[in-house]
């Protein structure tokens, strides 16, 4: 009896350890087909999992670059290289003065409705290439010139037709001239059409000096 349970503990062992070996398997092939399957997420459907992002990326900025490059070329694609001036002095708005009116807009790089403003300006700046300038000043980097136009808020757009006494004159929307440019600020973002208008206005007057 004990050697006949000897054999049968023998044969109970023999049986139990190819049972465990074969639960053992099938859960490591399992483990491993979820883990070399989870990483097949991009495009291509092969890759890690880093690929989707890398690849969104890459159409973003690609997308970006071909939007940057159309604005460049709708603004200064124009025949005479037209584009927004940025001012650093008063000196670039009086030589600007001896070929047309110049529309200035006072403003920031952080300000969102500056941004806004400046494409309005983006589109207006092909129409007028030949007729007048667009400039734009950052009153954060500049202050002295902020001071200067007496800004208080931002964006504030106004159109100079000249200098008179030492003064800058400025076009006002009734098509009449003042040294007073409060009276003839545009502030906010204000839409092409008004600013076109104008801008007509102040390039007659400018014209009927020569």
């Amino acid at each position: 009896m004990k050697r006949l349970h000897r054999i049968q503990g023998k044969e109970q062992a023999s049986f139990s350890f190819p049972f465990f070996s074969k639960q053992s398997l099938l859960i490591l092939v399992i483990f491993c087909f979820l883990f070399f399957s989870s990483g097949c997420t991009d495009a291509n459907g092969s890759g890690s999992g880093s690929k989707p992002a890398e690849v969104a990326n890459n159409v973003n900025n690609s997308g970006n670059e071909s939007e940057l490059v159309k604005v460049t070329n709708d603004v200064n694609d124009s025949g005479n290289k037209a584009e927004l001036v940025e001012v650093a002095n008063l000196n670039q708005i009086d030589e600007a003065l001896n070929k047309g009116p110049v529309v200035l807009k006072l403003g920031s790089k952080e300000c969102t409705p500056c941004k806004e403003q400046e494409q309005v300006l983006s589109e207006l700046l092909p129409m007028y290439k030949d007729s007048a300038s667009f400039m734009l000043i950052d009153v954060n980097e500049y202050p002295e010139l902020g001071t200067t136009f007496e800004v208080i808020n931002i964006p504030d757009t106004c159109i100079i037709v000249g200098i008179e006494d030492g003064n800058y004159m400025y076009m006002q929307p009734d098509g009449s001239k003042s040294s007073e440019r409060t009276s003839a600020r545009f502030i906010g973002v204000t839409d092409k059409e008004t600013l076109s208008e104008t801008l007509d206005k102040a390039i007659a007057s400018w014209k009927a000096k020569e």
